[in-house]
Formats: C-alpha cells, structure tokens, sequence
C-alpha cells in the first residue's frame, strides 16, 4: 500500500486546529504539521456563529498546511472534519424482525434493523450513527447476535444525532473559490476509542470531554456505547466569572487561571490570590456536580462503573481538577493519555494538547481511505536537443572555425577497403582544376601534357610492362612485388 496522506481540522470555542499526517504501509501515523488559530465568539458552544469569519481561519490554516515542504506542491482535495457541540447527544432506538420459520440472522437482517430503527426516531435532530445497544433472538438476551438462530430478533440502538443548523454551518465554509470534500467525524466517539482501553469499556467508564464552552459525558458498558450527553458549560465560564467579579480582561483572566487557579482550596501566598481561587474553586465545584448528575441520570451508580472516570480536553487541564472530581464522585479518575504502542510519530508535536486531532486522525487511518491530497507531479524531463544541434555541440572545437558546421572526416580504414572505390568520392571534394599560370605551359587543361618528352619515355615502359605480362603471366610471378617502372 502506498502512502496516504490525510488532513484534519477540528473547530472548537477557543480555536481552531488543523493536521496534516501520512498514513504509512504498516498503518503508523506520522504527523507531519499541526497549525492552531485562537478565535473568540465565532464559535460558541461548538456552533459556527459567524461563517465567514471562520472561513478566513480555515483557508489561513489549510494555506499553511499546503506550504509545508513535505506536502508542497500538492493541493488538499478532501478534510476530516469533527462533528461535536452542545447539541450533540444519543437516543434510544428500537427495531424487531419475525420470520415464519428459523433462520440464521446475518448482517443484512442487522442493517435492516438499523433503517427500521432510524426511520422510527421522533426528533428533530439530524441522526448521525446507530450504534448497536442491545439484541435480543425469541426473547433470549444475545451479545454477538451475527450467526444465531432464531425467529424474532429484537434490536436496541444508541442513535447519535445532533442539531442540523451545526452540520449546517460547517457546510457553509467556503475553501477560496474551490471544492474540497469533507468527511465528517463524531468526536466523542473517535476519542474513546482512542484513550480508552478495552477492559475500560467493558467494565464501564465514563469519558468526560471538559472544554471551553461545553462538557461531553460519553459512557462506555459492556464493551457497548450506553449514552453521549452535553453540557453548556466549560471551563470559560470560570474565565468569565474572574472577568465580571475582578473586573479583568479576558485574555488577564486565562492567565491568572493557569497560573494561580486551583479547582480545590489551596494556600495563597497573596490576597489577590486568595480571591481568584475562590472564584474558580465556586464554579469548578459546580461544574463537576451537574457532570455527576448527567451519569446519574443516565442510570449509572459509582460502583456501576468500577473503572472510573476518564477526563481529556483542556478544562481538565485546571489544577487539581482531576482530586475534585475524585473526591466528589468517589470514584477512580485518571488523565487520558494516548497509548505508547500507537504509532504516532513526529517530534514537534504535544499528544497531550492535540488529543482531538489525533483521535480524529486515527480514526481517518483505520476507518476510512479517502486520499486528502491531489497527487504528487512527475518530474519534469529535459527535452532532449535536436539531431543537428546535437551533432554542432559534439564538436565545439570546430564550431568556430567552420561556422556551426560539421567539419569532414576520412575514415582510414575504408581508404584501405578495395570495394569500395567510390569512398573517396564521396567523402571528399574532387581536386578542382590546376591554374595553368602556375605550372608549365606544357600542360593542358588538366595539368597533364601526354606530348612531353619524359612523359612519353614513362608511357612507353608503362605500355612495355603490361605487354609482356598479358603475353606470359606465369613468367612474371617473380616481379610481381618488383616496382614496373
């Protein structure tokens, strides 16, 4: 398999993210940039409240991703785009099937339930996924229904949906006048199946997605996605409670937020800390109780969910936010991390703090073969030159001397050549006319005077010779290698 690229952008209340990885033959991931713009108002609570505003930091992002030397000059055709916000949420589904006879359940009668269930939902909200909940074949509870027997099959579904006007938006980005495809992602699911481990799953767990204007609870039991809930509220409304009751700005409240903030009471060494604290301590306690009553009300105790709570995003980044949430729910709580076997390379990058993008990433690797950039071009190739250009160049010495020209050439070996007695006509110029006024009035024309008296003495013994070799050859085999004259 050759190599893949793919590109990913996640847009969120505090900014929006952009990745661009490779996928290679084995399935690693090497990240090859990640390019990050904070926005304020824009977005809030993961909806795109101002489209062309946010068009502008997507076409800034996807521009500087193209610029990279690893992916320049090729173009970005198709993105993965997460899909979250506050309106996202799951909803139970129910679907059954009876046959008249037994018959094998395959996972066509699946897919068959799925539709049933999808076109039996009562909502408003756009429905993104049905992820199977519950099976039950003649009234007997089944966990891998596929290949069971049975006559009545009844199926449970956890629909995923979320508010149209959100997917909405995100099509209405414009990417400067071209089309580039998008492929969108749920990202609370993508997530889990990233930070969580299998046995998580199965025993049961609760993924809390703590951003910046809102919550996601994702609950995973029996290896089986139970719920998905979202919370308005997110680690800016400690923000704004510093900025209203310290009257700061909010760019100075974020910063005494990650300095001094402490979601539980800490020794401060100022008054003015002391305050701040307070503050966050209030709305950090606030926030982890209406979490706790999400999983209650989804039916789940602490001791239902034996393996804890996982928290991600960068509310839970708050210090000592991890302690509060452990000491008021009772239960284990643990940072999510990326596990060390994924191949994740790329040294230029934080896991922690782009958690999202690469639980988007891998998901595009493994679920997914949508190629994001146009094809690499062919090398250009050098025209080769033409015949008689070619023939000029291979004698530069003589260019010079006979204007471009090819000077001419014998070749002695077919000087030697007996057959071919016209070689020298061909090859070179026939002797030109001797002038007269040069030589001996005695020559005519062609510079031979056959009535001169030493030419007549040559003649006649040339004439001698021939004679008495025509008369009698044998006789003359001794002279042959003898000069005639």
């Amino acid at each position: 398999m050759d190599t893949r690229y793919i590109v990913v952008l996640e847009i969120g209340s505090s900014n929006i993210k952009g990745l661009a990885a490779a996928v290679g033959e084995l399935g690693e991931i090497n990240i090859i940039a990640i390019e990050e713009i904070r926005v304020t108002n824009c977005v809030r609570y993961g909806k795109i409240q101002n489209v062309q505003e946010v068009s502008a930091h997507v076409n800034d992002i996807i521009r500087k991703l193209e610029n990279n030397p690893l992916i320049s000059p090729r173009k970005i055709t198709d993105i993965y785009v997460a899909l979250g916000g506050r309106s996202l949420s799951t909803v139970t589904a129910q679907a059954q099937a009876k046959f008249p006879n037994a018959v094998e359940i395959t996972p066509e009668t699946i897919d068959r339930l799925k539709r049933d269930a999808s076109f039996g939902l009562v909502t408003d909200k756009l429905n993104l996924d049905m992820v199977p909940h519950l099976f039950f074949v003649d009234k007997s509870e089944v966990k891998n229904v596929v290949g069971t027997i049975g006559s009545y099959i009844r199926a449970e579904f956890s629909a995923i949906v979320i508010s149209p006007s959100i997917r909405n938006n995100l099509d209405r980005i414009k990417f400067d006048g071209r089309t580039i495809e998008r492929h969108y992602v749920v990202r609370p699911t993508a997530l889990a199946d990233l930070v969580l481990t299998a046995s998580e799953k199965q025993l049961g767990c609760a993924l809390v997605d703590f951003g910046a204007e809102t919550t996601t609870i994702t609950i995973y039991k029996g290896d089986v996605l139970q719920t998905i809930v979202t919370l308005p509220m997110g680690s800016r409304n400690i923000t704004r409670d510093l900025m209203v009751g310290l009257s700061m700005t909010e760019d100075s409240a974020e910063i005494a937020k990650a300095r001094t903030g402490s979601a539980i009471p800490v020794d401060a060494t100022t008054s003015s800390d002391l305050e701040i604290n307070n503050y966050i301590v209030a709305r950090a306690g606030e926030i982890v109780a209406n979490i706790l009553h999400q999983i209650e009300a989804a039916g789940f105790k602490p001791q239902s969910l034996p393996a804890g709570i996982i928290l991600t995003g960068g509310g839970s980044r708050l210090r000592n936010f991890d302690r509060l949430m452990e000491a008021q729910s009772k239960m284990p709580v643990r940072m999510a991390a990326i596990d060390s076997s994924l191949q994740f390379k790329g040294n230029d990058f934080d896991r922690n703090t782009n958690i999202d993008l690469l639980a988007i990433a891998k998901y595009a690797a493994e679920k997914s073969t949508a190629e994001c950039l146009t094809p690499a071009p062919e090398p250009v190739k050098e025209p080769e030159p033409e015949p008689e250009q070619q023939a000029a160049d291979s004698y530069p010495e003589s260019n010079a001397r006979y204007g471009g020209r090819r000077p001419y050439t014998v070749d002695d070996d077919r000087l030697l050549d007996d057959d071919d007695d016209d070689y020298m006509k061909r090859t070179t110029k026939s002797p030109g006319r001797v002038r007269p006024d040069r030589f001996n009035s005695d020559f005519d024309d062609d510079g031979f005077d056959e009535q001169s008296s030493d030419n007549k003495s040559i003649i006649s013994r040339i004439k001698s010779g021939l004679a008495k070799f025509w008369a009698d050859p044998k006789d003359n085999d001794d002279d042959m290698d003898e000069p005639t004259i």
